[in-house]
């Protein structure tokens, strides 16, 4: 049998463009999800076959451009240079075409086979426009073709675009338009050329795209060259160019160069673009009237994150009921063929017990990550950073300090922190990176779920779990203030973001996002929290108590509990946790979250397993919690205030440790200061509750 042929496709665009629609569209089902080397920013590929061909679609990130200022330009800039695609398909958006051909203008001078994918041209069509596409297949000197991602419209023509024209000598050496910078800095570019081509590493560079980068003054060029045998005669020479060229233009290179870019877009969309009759009305501009209006904004983002928490307990609480009864009885059946002894309690006590209570809530994080996934692909995420700008300034906090932080909201502070450093300001990163690991990540969600759930009616549920998150945000600006005040004070620098269009979004595409995030949630359930459940269960399983032969069964799981490593730790704890509320076993509880905030749940399994008599008799963890005389309702708020605002977890640590430079203080402060902090707020909620009655029973 003959072997299908191999082509590999790549997908750039800017943010917002609809990218990520048209990649599902073309790659289907057949997806694979990670990261890229040394960097935790997001990896798609997917392979279709279709008609003899084996075509890999790689899903690059966002970028405005392929210059090396943001984590995202880095990676896509890397992967078109040095992995060199078959072809890359160039996705636009129509509606917004002038932006998007900056990047369309770096593109082409990769000599790389272009199609373009003119996106979201419905919305366009809406606005009462309509775009020229051969027209501006003949301006641009590559395949253009209509789309909208959402309905699949022109998929199958850029598939059979790729096949076509895949092995077409003429497609691979397109008569590509390119943008015409001028006699004087082409004689510039020139001189660098001549260098440039003295050395062999440099020739997997297109030429004359290196020399326009170097005279751009971008990082990864500048890098490049100064590798060269010959590197110190092309940084003289471009020393030399670049201050030519501003006596010339009375500007910087960079400044002249983006300019003439912008007035290539420019021509592109005036030559085009046509007013139609057919004006709708402009179904983004009606609701930015009420989503970005400055009394309304704020009180509907709050509604939105409101209908987040109602839709995430409101659906999944039927489904991690049944999760629960399904562990509950897991648990039961292999007590009853598992026999008696040390095995039987670690797969029942320490592994079902343990993991079982982190996965009874992935309904929950799923239903959640759908429910974000919708907000951010609808484009109304785009306005809660816009809207968030104007608050987060007054406490010291950049307006894309909002993108960290939701990061860390949807998923995990690890990438929150990361992407902070889409921050220009070192000040800035800083602040943002402190404070991102006190939003209720998806690790602390199964925390707060489990609590809530015990101690609050269904009706209560979601306004306890919306207080929560307003407390999360409200203590993130309240310590970004301290921070902006003392010891990082300064201004944010100016914010500034791109509104992408209101659109619907596909129920695959947000299928597959729920799926990405949840299931990083399941892998570490399936890692970390099974060796950590392991870990707690033989410390509270080890040593075997002696003498208590004469004691009935609850007292000998009573007395292992009190005499086994972790109860003599928690013993030597609880003078410390007592104040706020916890005896010795949630402190063990809080201390083993330090791992993966999950695991606290998995603790608390654990610990209720091993007190657990007869597997017939057994409940689920919010039942057992919720009947046990020694928790209260204050005592739930305490307990969840304190997972709120004390150390992140061990990952969250190394990285905002390496973020910082490897700074000691920095490190010494998160986590002695997140903690004590963590303790006093606990305190004043505990005995100021206990002292007024309220929730004590």
């Amino acid at each position: 049998m003959q072997k299908n042929k191999t082509i590999t496709v790549a997908l750039a665009g800017n943010p917002n463009c609809g990218k990520s629609t048209i990649f599902n569209d073309l790659a289907g089902a057949n997806q694979r999800v990670g990261n890229y080397s040394g960097v935790t920013v997001e990896k798609k590929e997917g392979t279709r076959h279709y008609k003899g061909f084996d075509i890999n679609f790689v899903d690059l990130p966002g970028a405005y451009s392929l210059s090396a200022f943001s984590e995202d330009e880095v990676v896509t800039s890397d992967f078109l240079i040095n992995d060199k695609p078959d072809i890359i398909i160039n996705v636009i958006d129509a509606s917004n075409m002038e932006r998007n051909l900056y990047l369309f203008t770096q593109i082409i001078e990769l000599d790389i086979p272009v199609i373009v994918a003119l996106n979201m041209v419905d919305i366009l069509q809406s606005q009462g426009k309509t775009a020229d596409i051969k027209e501006m297949s003949s301006l641009l000197g590559v395949p253009v073709f209509a789309t909208v991602g959402n309905k699949k419209i022109g998929i199958n023509d850029i598939l059979e675009c790729i096949v076509g024209n895949c092995e077409n000598e003429k497609f691979k050496n397109q008569a590509r338009a390119k943008v015409d910078y001028g006699d004087d800095i082409k004689e510039e570019t020139d001189k660098l050329k001549s260098l440039i081509a003295k050395d062999e590493n440099l020739l997997k560079y297109p030429g004359n795209w290196l020399a326009v980068r170097l005279l751009d003054n971008d990082p990864i060029a500048l890098g490049a060259a100064g590798k060269a045998s010959n590197g110190k005669d092309i940084l003289a020479q471009n020393e030399k160019s670049r201050k030519h060229i501003e006596e010339h233009f009375g500007k910087k290179p960079e400044i002249e160069i983006t300019g003439r870019r912008y007035g290539f877009a420019r021509a592109v969309v005036k030559t085009v673009v046509r007013e139609t009759d057919g004006k709708k009305a402009d179904i983004t501009e009606i609701i930015d009237n009420f989503a970005l209006n400055k009394y309304l904004g704020i009180p509907i983002f709050a509604a939105v994150m409101y209908i987040i928490f109602k839709f995430t307990f409101t659906l999944s609480g039927p489904v991690v009921n049944a999760f629960g009864l399904f562990f509950e009885w897991l648990g039961g059946f292999a007590g009853g063929i598992i026999p008696q002894g040390p095995v039987q309690s670690l797969v029942v006590d320490g592994i079902i017990g343990g993991v079982g209570g982190v996965l009874s809530f992935f309904p929950l994080v799923l239903f959640m990550f759908f429910a974000i996934a919708f907000f951010e692909d609808s484009g109304y995420m785009a306005r809660a950073a816009f809207v968030m700008d104007k608050i987060m300034s007054r406490f010291g906090l950049h307006g894309k300090s909002f993108l960290p932080l939701m990061i860390s909201t949807n998923g995990c502070a690890v990438p929150g922190i990361l992407a902070s450093r889409t921050l220009d300001s070192k000040r800035d990163r800083l602040i943002t990176m402190f404070v991102t690991p006190f939003m209720i990540c998806g690790a602390k969600l199964p925390v707060f779920a489990l609590i809530i759930g015990a101690f609050f009616s269904a009706k209560y549920q979601t306004n306890v779990m919306f207080i929560m998150y307003i407390l999360s945000v409200v203590i993130a600006l309240s310590i970004a203030k301290l921070l902006s005040v003392t010891i990082l004070k300064g201004e944010p620098a100016h914010f500034v973001m791109e509104l992408p269009p209101y659109h619907m979004p596909t129920l695959k595409g947000l299928l597959l996002k729920m799926w990405e995030r949840g299931w990083l949630y399941v892998k570490k359930a399936g890692t970390i929290i099974v060796l950590a459940s392991i870990i707690i269960w033989a410390a509270f399983a080890y040593p075997v108590v002696k003498g208590t032969e004469n004691l009935d069964e609850t007292e000998i799981a009573a007395a292992q509990m009190s005499g086994s490593f972790a109860g003599r730790a928690g013993r030597v704890l609880e003078p410390l946790f007592r104040p706020i509320g916890m005896d010795g076993n949630r402190a063990i509880a809080l201390i083993a979250g330090f791992a993966a905030k999950e695991i606290v749940v998995s603790t608390l399994g654990t610990i209720y397993s091993l007190g657990s008599i007869d597997p017939e008799e057994a409940q689920p963890l919010q039942e057992r919690i919720a009947a046990d005389p020694d928790w209260s309702p204050l005592k739930a708020v305490a307990f969840l205030l304190f997972c709120l605002i004390y150390i992140p977890c061990i990952a969250s640590v190394v990285v905002f440790f390496k973020e910082t430079g490897s700074s000691y203080k920095w490190l010494a402060l998160m986590v002695g200061g997140t903690t004590l902090l963590a303790w006093i707020v606990a305190f004043i909620v505990f005995q100021l509750g206990t002292l007024l009655g309220i929730g004590v029973q």
